[in-house]
């Protein structure tokens, strides 16, 4: 397995022009019920049943989706699900917007000896992984994937001089960056910020994905996965507040800095509201009348996300 140096993640504001979204999804608007054929596109996958892919209730008012990974080991055992359009919608993008950033909220799940990995990648027509992330559920070990430039096999590498080791039954953001022209990818998430080289290519596919990574496995495993974006940028910008778009939806925050409270302006509708820490880690938050309680958090900087009918939209503020 290959090491490589990360340094710590900081959320910070950065330009965010031009950007297209491509695919996203926060599950919302289906049912209850397995995923394969809802959606439009609808959603496909490989192997396993209808019922290892199913939608969920994973909030307040919200829904994740969760894949169930299987109580064995073998290749036949990976579980893949997916929607078509991907590549039509990045040949269709704005000339110079040549890096694609994916983002999206993970649950660590709890305790296990299953040795599952669940995560995201994204791949191309000749299934270079064009990165990803992984995460072994009995150690909670998360991992970046991705093809080494030159190579065609799928390398998993270490986010950080030691592992990154998530705490059970967390929610965490993630998110990676790939340049379509240079072929590096960044990758961001909790304690870790850093980049590796892979092959050039085109996306093509993006997949929510459970896969055994080790030779036994004797207990199956839980995979969940909300507020998910796909962006076609000039800049990369993970993990950061998209002023414009705040602009667009008529979102914002007052008093910023705060010392007790947020209020909450916004055009839009809403189903759940989050606070992410600066390492990207997520703790529940209820609105009441528009108002947001934040005596309890410590100082320091922090992300507020609004789960809306068109994704996840943040906006950073300060805890005095």
């Amino acid at each position: 397995m290959k090491k490589i140096l990360f340094l710590s993640a900081t959320i910070c504001t950065a330009a965010f022009t031009h950007a297209q979204v491509l695919q996203s999804d926060n599950f919302n608007s289906y049912n209850v019920a397995t995923i394969i054929g809802q959606g439009s596109p609808a959603y496909q996958k490989l192997n396993g049943a209808n019922t290892d892919y199913m939608v969920v209730n994973s909030g307040n008012a919200s829904k994740g989706f969760a894949i169930t990974g299987a109580a064995t080991a073998g290749t036949s055992t990976s579980r893949y699900a997916w929607k078509d359009g991907l590549d039509t919608a990045w040949a269709g993008r704005t000339v110079g917007n040549n890096i694609i950033q994916i983002e999206f909220d993970f649950f660590t799940g709890p305790t296990s000896t299953s040795n599952n990995g669940g995560g995201m990648e994204m791949i191309d027509e000749f299934e270079n992984y064009l990165g990803g992330f992984t995460m072994n559920q009995s150690t909670k070990t998360l991992y970046g994937i991705y093809t080494p430039n030159g190579d065609t096999d799928p390398t998993l590498v270490n986010l950080g001089t030691t592992p990154i080791v998530l705490p059970a039954n967390t929610w965490v953001r993630l998110g990676w960056a790939y340049n379509s022209v240079t072929g590096v990818i960044t990758l961001k998430g909790p304690g870790f910020n850093g980049t590796v080289t892979g092959n050039v290519g085109d996306p093509l596919e993006l997949d929510y994905a459970v896969q055994n990574l080790e030779s036994t496995n004797t207990a199956n495993s839980v995979s969940t996965f909300d507020n998910v974006m796909v962006k076609a940028v000039a800049v990369e910008n993970l993990l950061n507040t998209s002023e414009i778009q705040n602009k667009e939806i008529g979102f914002s925050i007052y008093p910023n800095p705060t010392t007790d409270f947020i209020n909450i302006k916004m055009k839009s509708k809403y189903s759940d509201v989050y606070i992410y820490d600066a390492a990207g880690f997520r703790i529940d938050a209820v609105m009441v009348n528009g108002k947001i309680d934040v005596r309890k958090l410590v100082p320091g900087m922090y992300m507020l996300g609004v789960k809306t009918e068109s994704g996840l939209v943040t906006h950073k503020f300060i805890k005095k």
